[in-house]
């Protein structure tokens, strides 16, 4: 069974990419992958104040992301993003950022067909993809906002136990 843990700057120094036996300088937080206590994955990243250059303001950056060989494929990239926005959301963070490369990649450039499948878009070519949150977010909002009205409807009622929509009357 896997868990994900957060990871403060402290932690971030002892974990090092299988891949290329690099750390996570200048990373703030983040999170990793556990599997029977072994680390599966891990990203690392920094508010973009924190490291200066050419990021938008209101920014979380990506610092490093990667998945142990074995482990590719499971969606383990994929829960770690998902798991910083949701973190990131509340406090604000309009944007995630990312280094990314159409070609050879590596935990800190990400390869540019994992980040357009995460919704990721190409902001600066071929080096910089971001993940306007905002956009992404408001769906879920919406439909949670749509839930609670549906549910103070007057004389709502739920469906009769065991009854079916697509079910036939004749």
């Amino acid at each position: 069974m896997r868990s994900l843990v957060a990871l403060d700057s402290r932690d971030l120094a002892t974990v090092v990419c299988p891949w290329c036996g690099r750390g996570a300088p200048r990373s703030s937080f983040g999170f990793k992958v556990l599997r029977d206590d072994e680390v599966v994955g891990m990203l690392a990243c920094s508010a973009s104040e924190e490291l200066g250059g050419f990021y938008p303001v209101s920014s979380v950056v990506i610092t490093q992301l990667w998945v142990r060989p074995d482990d590719v494929g499971e969606l383990v990239g994929s829960q770690l993003v998902q798991r910083l926005a949701a973190v990131v959301l509340p406090g604000r963070v309009r944007y995630v950022v990312a280094g990314g490369t159409h070609g050879a990649s590596d935990c800190r450039h990400l390869p540019s067909g994992f980040l357009d499948a995460l919704g990721f878009v190409e902001s600066v070519p071929g080096v910089q993809w971001r993940l306007d949150l905002r956009r992404t977010s408001w769906v879920m909002r919406a439909a949670e906002q749509l839930a609670a009205w549906v549910e103070r409807l007057p004389g709502r009622r739920p469906a009769p136990a065991g009854r079916s929509i697509r079910e036939r009357t004749d």
